[in-house]
């Protein structure tokens, strides 16, 4: 006698699988003391962590506008370190030289453009 599979086990079975969601990215922003036990105290009550919370309450924009933004507050910090690590007669070389202030006026007009882009995309 054969034995008759049942498929419809196994599909029910691969959809009643818990998804796992692999959430490796950051959001930061800087709060007062206040602020922040008024966000964890709303959290709280909603029963919610305070990751959850916050990505119930901010919209797909929101969180793009707010992940843009941290983009560029850390390509103002690399940029600055990388001036800083520069030894001063050798910065007054380059800043003296053309090419390089060309260069340097290409990427900090990209960074603004990107940055009047968000202001734009938050005021629309």
């Amino acid at each position: 006698m054969k034995k008759k599979i049942d498929n419809n086990t196994n599909e029910e079975n691969s959809k009643n699988a818990k998804k796992i969601i692999r959430r490796n990215l950051r959001l930061e922003a800087r709060v007062t003391e206040k602020e922040y036990f008024q966000a964890t105290e709303l959290a709280k009550t909603c029963g919610l962590s305070i990751s959850d919370y916050i990505r119930q309450r901010l919209s797909e924009r929101e969180i793009e506008a707010l992940c843009s933004l941290a983009d560029a507050r850390g390509d103002l910090i690399r940029i600055a370190a990388a001036v800083k690590s520069i030894q001063a007669d050798k910065r007054a070389m380059y800043f003296s030289d053309t090419r390089f202030v060309e260069q340097w006026m290409i990427a900090a007009t990209q960074l603004i453009n990107r940055w009047n882009q968000i202001e734009n995309y938050l005021t629309e």
